[in-house]
């Protein structure tokens, strides 16, 4: 079910000319870490792309303002399968006091048949989640802790 949603969305992020990667659970789980459920896939990418995808695919934006922890400029729920995808652009967590830009420096690429996919490194991940705070987030942080397949 994730490789086919992966294929689908190496497909649909063929128009993007930024930098974009998978990050979350999602990430994880392509990085070793089997037990890692996964809901959803989640991917940034630039405001630029986050446009030229609305333009180019017909989505639809649905960032609503976000919530007091989470806001995006640009929310886009693609159709890939099974498996929700959420693309993120202008994504921020307010954390200490104010709102943090979320950004991944390094990425992974990981070929699936034809399809080529970009995941955020292990520190992207694990800063993500440090950032993000919730429960579930910092239970992952820990599971980070340990190498992949332990």
């Amino acid at each position: 079910m994730l490789e086919q949603a992966l294929i689908r969305l190496a497909d649909l992020m063929a128009d993007c000319r930024d930098p974009w990667c998978v990050f979350g659970g999602a990430a994880m789980r392509l990085h070793g870490y089997r037990d890692m459920p996964i809901a959803d896939i989640d991917v940034l990418v630039s405001p630029a792309d986050g446009e030229r995808l609305i333009a180019s695919k017909a989505l639809e934006n649905v960032a609503d303002g976000g919530t007091g922890r989470f806001c995006s400029r640009i929310l886009l729920h693609p159709d890939l399968g099974a498996l929700p995808v959420e693309i993120l652009a202008g994504f921020e967590i307010f954390t200490d006091g104010s709102w943090q830009e979320v950004r991944v420096g390094d990425r992974i690429e990981m070929k699936f048949g034809a399809a080529t996919v970009f995941i955020a490194d292990i520190d992207d991940i694990a800063r993500i989640f440090r950032l993000s705070g919730r429960p579930k987030d910092l239970a992952r942080l820990t599971l980070l802790e340990k190498p992949a397949g332990d």
